[in-house]
């Protein structure tokens, strides 16, 4: 198979070639393939992911706000390309979405590991007297803790992020196509 060029790392070129109309149904198709390819091994292994507790409120935060970022992502997406007047949505969101949400996630997963690593006794095991101050009595009231929270600001920030940037990139594919 010959190499394909998937753009993992340059987001803004991509989206000047899809303006341009320079990328194949070809290619199109291989970034659908990448988007379910890169990311399913990505969140399945636990790399991208700290869960909080089911049916806690923390999680149920975590899920309101995920659902609210991606609907207003995909609609502010969609207007930005166009709206109604773009019949190429679907597939330029799609290669768009690739290198967005990788780098995207490879930086926010970044930070949380260096956090991760370098408090990792203070996010797992709190001391007892930390349970004095309200701010850990409200994590533990919603059945979370530090590391929690820590996943949860990572989550939010990664799709609120990669569905600003996906919109800007929206504007230089419409750009590029005049």
């Amino acid at each position: 198979m010959a190499f394909l060029p998937i753009r993992l790392f340059n987001a803004k070129r991509l989206a000047q070639e899809l303006g341009r109309k320079e990328i194949s149904s070809r290619i199109k198709g291989c970034y659908l393939a990448a988007s379910f390819l890169l990311f399913i091994p990505l969140v399945y292994c636990g790399f991208f992911r700290y869960e909080n507790p089911l049916w806690s409120w923390l999680s149920l935060y975590q899920g309101i706000a995920v659902f609210v970022i991606t609907a207003w992502g995909i609609s502010a997406s969609y207007f930005a390309s166009g709206g109604d007047d773009n019949p190429h949505f679907i597939t330029e969101f799609t290669c768009l979405f690739v290198p967005v949400f990788f780098t995207t996630s490879l930086i926010v997963w970044t930070v949380y590991w260096v956090i991760f690593i370098c408090f990792r006794e203070t996010l797992i095991a709190p001391s007892a007297n930390i349970l004095e101050y309200q701010f850990f009595l409200n994590l533990y009231y919603v059945r979370g803790d530090l590391l929690g929270l820590l996943s949860f600001f990572a989550v939010v920030s990664t799709e609120a992020i990669g569905f600003y940037r996906i919109t800007k990139l929206f504007h230089i594919v419409r750009s590029s196509s005049q």
